[in-house]
């Protein structure tokens, strides 16, 4: 089985480092074994006073330096998700789908520029969703994730579609199954799924079956365990996750968030991506026909 690709979620060092000081975070993802790391450009609350321009050139350079991909660009957009934000960006109303779109559109330019394969967009309402305005919403978003999709296509960037817990975004495509079907309606074949463990733990019936439900359009994964914390440090069964993984077949990142960093930086990155490769070499044993007798079975007799 081929070994899976490690990335972690820049920002999640807090906005000092990701912004101000990025070479921290590199000499740190190299140093305890990773492959990538995931971008949140500077824009909207984010960036520190740091030009987008500027933020780009010092990504290349470090990208060089340290021998690290960029697994994605995070688009963080969304009335619910982000409540600072002084204009709010949403998937179920015109006008803020617009701002989505738009937002979306920079976020993969950056992507092209940075050679990364994805972005992720997420789910974001713009009022409560119920039976009478469910149809209205899904169209409005359907026709947003079109016109994103487009514009990602033609700059060779695909989309990643986060399923979010309903606490933080609403009640609307919580589970890797709606995220399917929204994606089914929209008839363009370069968007995914985008599985966050921390949501997937509120909504789905359980991680092997999560994993199921997104194949084949499972391309990327966020790895935070129950409570936020670093995998490992709460109770997301992830045998099963990396089981599902390896049996589907799955080819993106694995990419850590975790927020806070509890005890501190370090230790939190380091222990996610040991307890990640673990989880990924048990997973490899059960998997195997010789599992548990120690022999396979012979295919006759």
């Amino acid at each position: 089985m081929k070994p899976l690709k490690y990335s972690f979620f820049q920002l999640t060092f807090g906005q000092e480092e990701a912004y101000l000081h990025p070479e921290k975070t590199y000499e740190r993802l190299k140093r305890c074994g990773y492959d990538a790391i995931e971008i949140t450009p500077p824009k909207g609350r984010y960036g520190m006073g740091v030009k987008m321009e500027a933020y780009l050139e010092t990504h290349r350079q470090l990208k060089a330096d340290f021998g690290l991909a960029v697994s994605c660009i995070n688009e963080c957009w969304g009335e619910e998700w982000d409540p600072f934000s002084p204009t709010y960006k949403t998937l179920t109303e015109p006008k803020t789908a617009d701002l989505a779109v738009r937002e979306t559109m920079s976020s993969v330019d950056f992507a092209a520029e940075l050679g990364a394969p994805c972005v992720t967009i997420a789910v974001a309402i713009h009022a409560d969703i119920t039976a009478a305005n469910v149809k209205e919403a899904t169209a409005v978003a359907v026709d947003a994730l079109q016109r994103a999709a487009d514009y990602a296509k033609s700059k060779g960037v695909r989309l990643v579609f986060e399923a979010t817990n309903h606490l933080e975004m609403g009640k609307f495509v919580n589970t890797a199954l709606n995220h399917k079907r929204m994606i089914e309606l929209t008839g363009r074949d370069n968007i995914g799924i985008q599985l966050d463990w921390f949501h997937a733990n509120f909504e789905e019936l359980n991680p092997y079956e999560a994993v199921m439900d997104a194949h084949p359009l499972l391309w990327h994964m966020h790895f935070r365990d129950s409570n936020s914390l670093t995998p490992g440090y709460g109770t997301v069964d992830f045998k099963a996750v990396m089981r599902a993984v390896k049996r589907s077949g799955y080819e993106g990142y694995c990419t850590i968030e975790s927020a806070p960093m509890i005890p501190d930086a370090d230790t939190a990155a380091k222990d996610g991506i040991d307890y990640l490769k673990f989880m990924e070499r048990i997973a490899e044993y059960q998997l195997r026909p010789e599992f548990p007798n120690g022999y396979a079975l012979p295919a006759a007799v």
